[in-house]
């Protein structure tokens, strides 16, 4: 399991450290940048998000993992890393940006990675889980998530501001629930 941690760490290492360094790019240019509080926020639901499976798969009672379990996880790590990477803007330019047309316009596309990345992790989930519980239960734990997921893939096709923030605020509380439970 230690390789397979160093691994995952790495991998979510990337992904985390191109988040950061898009955001110091933004905060450096910050006098260029027309600032909008859609993106923001929705980069910290990826770095919780990430941070939460880090720490799920870095959980010590983790059993050792063989390649062929690995690669379900190794498929969720992709999407998550191509998440925080489009996340923010990778470059500010001379003349300016504003967060509120790039989230317009890239919205879609994170959502969609957000979504995907939600439902690689419902299916590998129920896939592993289905011969021994029974593909009923397998299904049924995954109640929450699924409304979740539904509002990440409304996320991508409505493009309503006020949709957005209930979204964020609603998905917002996956992440802080499971920090608040982790916390102690």
């Amino acid at each position: 399991m230690d390789n397979v941690l160093v691994f995952v760490s790495i991998v979510i290492g990337v992904g985390v450290t191109d988040e950061m360094v898009s955001l110091h790019r933004l905060l450096r240019a910050r006098h260029r940048v027309r600032w909008d509080w859609a993106v923001p926020l929705v980069a910290l639901l990826v770095l919780l998000t990430i941070v939460q499976m880090w720490w799920t798969i870095a959980q010590p009672d983790a059993k050792s993992m063989t390649i062929g379990a690995f690669l379900p996880t190794l498929g969720e790590l992709i999407l998550l890393f191509l998440l925080a990477s489009a996340v923010f803007p990778d470059e500010v330019p001379e003349e300016g940006l504003d967060l509120r047309t790039f989230y317009h316009d890239q919205g879609a596309y994170i959502w969609t990675l957000f979504a995907a990345a939600l439902a690689w992790l419902i299916v590998t989930d129920i896939v592993v889980n289905y011969p021994k519980v029974g593909l009923a239960r397998a299904v049924n734990s995954h109640i929450g998530d699924s409304i979740a997921l539904a509002l990440m893939t409304s996320l991508i096709f409505v493009r309503k501001r006020w949709w957005h923030a209930v979204g964020l605020l609603f998905l917002a509380g996956g992440p802080i629930g499971w920090l608040s439970r982790s916390l102690s």
